[in-house]
């Protein structure tokens, strides 16, 4: 039994990857670069706080900024101030990132790197969750519009449902 589970695993998984690569790939203008992009997995070797890690990308550690969202800030030796909620989202992004193995997708409406030079991305974890989202639906980051994205409606509607839901940081509650 367990072995067919793990075998609809891997064939949900292949199909998800593919499905991924020609969504996004049909409305990328570089079709080819993208694609061999979509493909890897990498090593998220730290949590800097709740919207953006740093991975390993062909023995290269990149920082990686999760787009379309924007979590509270947490002190850090930039900035002393620390946001309501800050440390509860870098702690919760841990949870879900922390030496786990994501895919990362551009967005073809994005810029590729930001002014900080991170580079800007969707980040998916092997089984398909898109982590930008989840942070948002549980109430740990705002939807944060820096420049139009893909799924600035559906970032927008998950926010609405976390408050009306009272969920994370609109609980008005610290966990």
């Amino acid at each position: 039994m367990t072995q067919v589970k793990s075998k609809l695993n891997k064939i949900s998984l292949l199909l998800l990857t593919a499905l991924i690569a020609v969504l996004i790939g049909y409305f990328l203008p570089h079709k080819s670069s993208f694609i061999k992009e979509v493909q890897a997995l990498y090593r998220v070797v730290k949590v800097i706080d709740g919207d953006t890690i740093k991975v390993d990308i062909g023995g290269e550690i990149e920082t990686v900024r999760l787009i379309g969202i924007d979590t509270p800030e947490i002190a850090n030796p930039y900035n002393s101030r620390e946001d309501y909620f800050g440390p509860e989202a870098a702690q919760y992004a841990k949870q879900l990132l922390e030496k786990q193995s994501v895919y990362l997708i551009r967005d073809p409406m994005q810029s590729n790197i930001d002014k900080y030079n991170r580079l800007l991305r969707y980040v998916f974890l092997e089984d398909g969750t898109l982590i930008n989202a989840k942070l948002i639906k549980e109430g740990f980051a705002f939807n944060y519009i820096y420049e139009p994205f893909q799924f600035m409606k559906q970032f927008d509607y998950l926010e609405k449902q976390a408050k009306e839901n009272r969920l994370g940081l609109w609980s008005g509650e610290k966990k």
